[in-house]
């Protein structure tokens, strides 16, 4: 059964689920029976991450956040973020960001689907090409961090 009609965020869960992730939706702090997005923890990668699936409705976008395990302390954010301003002049699917209220860095991507009818199996591939990207990448980001900007 195609799911094309199904939300994109619905794609992602029926993917994820197929392929025996755990996952989370993350809700509305308004009204929690609105979904805004999903998150898991996969498994298989060298630096402890967790991945974030929101979407956009128009034109309509799939997000993939990837959050660290490290909070920079407040006292570092600024240095932290002039860092990340460098380290972003060399991607070119997607940005490290910082949040400021709470100090966690991210690497995000997104990618305009409007129009795309992608059948269940390509979706899937899609999905499974944005995680590697974003993974690799936030494993680089841990590296380069740690050996060029130690503590």
């Amino acid at each position: 059964m195609e799911n094309q009609h199904l939300s994109l965020l619905d794609r992602v869960y029926t993917v994820l689920r197929k392929r025996g992730e755990e996952t989370e939706w993350i809700t509305s702090a308004d009204d929690h029976n609105i979904k805004t997005g999903i998150a898991f923890v996969p498994c298989d990668t060298f630096t402890p991450v967790s991945l974030l699936y929101t979407m956009i409705e128009r034109p309509e976008t799939l997000v993939i956040d990837v959050l660290f395990a490290a909070k920079v302390p407040e006292n570092r954010r600024v240095e932290i973020s002039i860092i990340l301003s460098e380290l972003n002049a060399d991607q070119t699917a997607g940005a490290f960001q910082l949040d400021p209220n709470s100090g966690y860095v991210y690497y995000r991507q997104s990618f305009v689907l409007e129009g795309m009818d992608l059948t269940e199996a390509q979706f899937a591939q899609l999905m499974k090409n944005i995680e590697t990207v974003a993974v690799e990448t936030a494993e680089a980001y841990s590296h380069i961090m740690e050996t060029e900007y130690p503590k």
